[in-house]
């Protein structure tokens, strides 16, 4: 499926076959989730895919009774964002520097404002999470559209259970959970149209 397609067929889903997501696909659908743009280049984010029963038991028991759906995907994947927001800074840099599109001093000065950043207050780090994490969620989504793979953002858990449960750094947060695995059925809710959400000026 293409991308205009998986736009346009887009439907969250709660219901889901047996059958099995291939490790191929999911490795496609990452190499395709790496492309979301953030902040600087910094990607402060990774994915963790659940697959066996005991490491699904993790984010069942921490979401709310009304999300216990989860546990019939075949795989549940945890977004999870990172306020030390420059763990990958170092690389950035380097690929920057060797590409000659920087030098020394401008890399110093860049390592200096990531820094700052860091020692934000918590507002300003929520609001740098969320907007660094959800255009790579939105990407994940339409990667799995394309592969067949039906998903859906979950955002109703206890986020210090799951933090506990997936023993994650003290600086790491769980975005978003992501059931997913081949839709058995698919519901397709009203969209409005085009030209009611975009207004030229």
């Amino acid at each position: 499926m293409d991308l205009i397609d998986a736009m346009e067929n887009w439907s969250s889903v709660k219901s889901f076959t047996d059958e099995e997501v291939e490790e191929e696909k999911l490795e496609t659908i990452f190499e395709l989730t790496t492309k979301a743009p953030t902040a600087f280049n910094l990607q402060p984010y990774k994915f963790i895919v659940l697959d066996s029963e005991e490491a699904m038991e993790k984010t069942t028991s921490s979401v709310i009774p009304v999300n216990g759906w989860i546990r019939y995907a075949d795989k549940v994947v945890v977004l999870v964002g990172d306020e030390e927001i420059d763990v990958n800074s170092n690389q950035v840099l380097e690929h920057k520097l060797e590409e000659g599109r920087i030098d020394e001093e401008k890399a110093e000065n860049l390592r200096k404002m990531y820094s700052d950043y860091k020692n934000r207050d918590s507002e300003f780090m929520t609001g740098w999470l969320t907007r660094n994490t959800m255009i790579p969620a939105t990407f994940f989504m339409l990667a799995c559209k394309t592969q067949g793979i039906g998903s859906c953002p979950v955002r109703g858990f206890d986020q210090d259970k799951l933090s506990e449960e997936l023993d994650l750094k003290e600086t790491e947060r769980p975005i978003l959970i992501f059931p997913i695995g081949y839709p058995k059925e698919e519901d397709r809710n009203w969209r409005r149209n085009g030209d009611e959400i975009f207004e030229v000026i």
